[in-house]
């Protein structure tokens, strides 16, 4: 009610600006505040920082999110995930995601030094970005809606063709800047399948080379290991069965605990399970 209104005039008057007026004196000018009259130029500059770090804490929340889905979904390195809050759980700060944030946004802003160049990258991102969502959109349509895949091709193919039609326009712009936030996205994209990659061997791995109780108890005399007081927790990825490493630990450690508990944590596919379950 608020928002859509208020960008829909602001961009139809930098339009109607920049339709009367084709050149600016420098070329460094930026269309939105040279169409702002001079008496109210620097109140506006005021508001819309406070705009630009409101967005900042938008990307920054959202980067936190998506990271975290992705070490869920063993696509990303292990990261230090600190939870804000007791009562929601989507309150998250992962501390070296933020120093890559700031580093990356000083690298920009030190390697850009010009907002036209800026623009471009924000352009082409935020446009690939889309697409990307349209195509993730159309598999929701036919994998959780259970829509006919007739109505989730046709609305990848409606909506799909506009944004092929932006992101054409963006990539013009390709030498101009927009090549950075491709680059990036293609290092990120790498360590994510390399660490996919690795972690799904190494579960195929322990699957294939895991020992069973049975073997593990009779081992166990022959070894002459000490059993002292308290309670062992390892972790592991194992359903069943004990790890190939812990084997490697038995034959190696003097002592253990007098009970030792393989905790497995597996995340269940529904969004909610009720407290009885």
């Amino acid at each position: 009610m608020v928002v859509y209104p208020s960008l829909i005039l602001a961009y139809m008057g930098q339009a109607a600006y920049i339709s009367q007026h084709h050149s600016f004196e420098k070329n460094h000018h930026i269309g939105f505040y040279v169409s702002v009259p001079e008496k109210i130029r620097w109140p506006v500059l005021g508001i819309a920082i406070l705009a630009a770090v409101v967005g900042s804490q938008a990307v920054i929340t959202g980067t936190f999110s998506v990271i975290k889905q992705c070490y869920s979904l063993n696509c990303f390195p292990r990261v230090k995930i600190v939870h804000t809050s007791s009562t929601l759980h989507g309150r998250i700060y992962i501390p070296e995601i933020n120093w890559i944030l700031m580093l990356l946004c000083l690298a920009l802003t030190i390697g850009f030094r010009d907002t036209k160049h800026m623009a471009n990258a924000q352009g082409l991102a935020v446009i690939t970005v889309m697409i990307v969502t349209t195509c993730l959109m159309s598999l929701v349509i036919i994998i959780c809606w259970n829509k006919n895949i007739v109505f989730a091709l046709a609305f990848l193919l409606f909506f799909g063709a506009i944004k092929a039609i932006y992101f054409s326009a963006s990539l013009v712009k390709f030498h101009e800047g927009a090549w950075v936030p491709i680059i990036i996205s293609f290092i990120f994209l790498l360590v994510m399948c390399v660490w996919h990659y690795g972690t799904a061997k190494k579960y195929e791995f322990d699957v294939d080379n895991k020992v069973s109780i049975s073997w593990l108890l009779n081992l166990g005399p022959s070894l002459g290991i000490v059993r002292v007081r308290g309670i062992g927790l390892i972790h592991t990825d194992l359903i069943s069965g004990i790890p190939a490493i812990f084997s490697h630990f038995v034959t190696n450690l003097p002592a253990f605990h007098q009970v030792l508990v393989f905790l497995c944590i597996r995340s269940v596919s529904v969004p909610h399970v009720q407290p009885e379950e």
